[in-house]
């Protein structure tokens, strides 16, 4: 009696292997994607951290520069002269460009140290610019009581923070009243 259930040799065709080989090729190329996925994430990550540590020094610089303008011992002994990273604009004259600033003040704050270690890569520097003096026309405090309006000054305070690398930096400015 044969055993009809017994393959002939010569008759296979080797379809067990090309399917094998296929499922080899798409496991190869999803793991390549999910690689490349992977590393872009990183590196999103590793700039997102890079730009919020430049925020947080820059955001630093910002508060002690508007510190010194609010402390009357500090402000009495800013010249407004370009020294210092004090500067005064006139009418007459413009902003400074924070690229192009001569004199920064840098901050030296333990805040940006962990373990003695900087956090950054450059300290926190910032300036202050002095803008001429303006009067409030119409403002509460000129109607029936005063023939003048008071005249205000304001200060523009920039800060400069660089990140964990110096590819990421971060330049913050704000106005202060005094």
């Amino acid at each position: 009696m044969k055993n009809s259930n017994r393959w002939n040799r010569s008759a296979q065709q080797g379809a067990a292997l090309i399917v094998a080989l296929v499922l080899l090729l798409v496991l190869t190329v999803l793991g390549t994607a999910g690689l490349q996925d992977t590393t872009m994430e990183e590196r999103m990550a590793g700039n997102f951290r890079d730009y919020s540590a430049a925020f947080d020094a820059a955001e630093t610089a910002l508060r002690m520069g508007e510190e010194g303008v609010s402390d009357s011992l500090v402000f009495g002994a800013m010249a407004f002269d370009g020294a210092n990273g004090t500067y005064e604009v006139t009418a007459s004259s413009q902003s400074v460009d924070p690229e192009t600033a001569a004199s920064w003040k840098t901050v030296a704050d333990a805040v940006l140290e962990y373990g003695g270690d900087p956090l950054v890569f450059a300290m926190p520097e910032y300036y202050i610019e002095q803008l001429p003096e303006i009067a409030l026309p119409a403002s509460d405090l000129t109607v029936g009581f005063q023939d003048q309006a008071p005249r205000v000054r304001y200060y523009r305070v920039t800060g400069k923070g660089t990140g964990i690398s110096p590819n990421a930096e971060v330049i913050l400015q704000s106005t202060y009243f005094r």
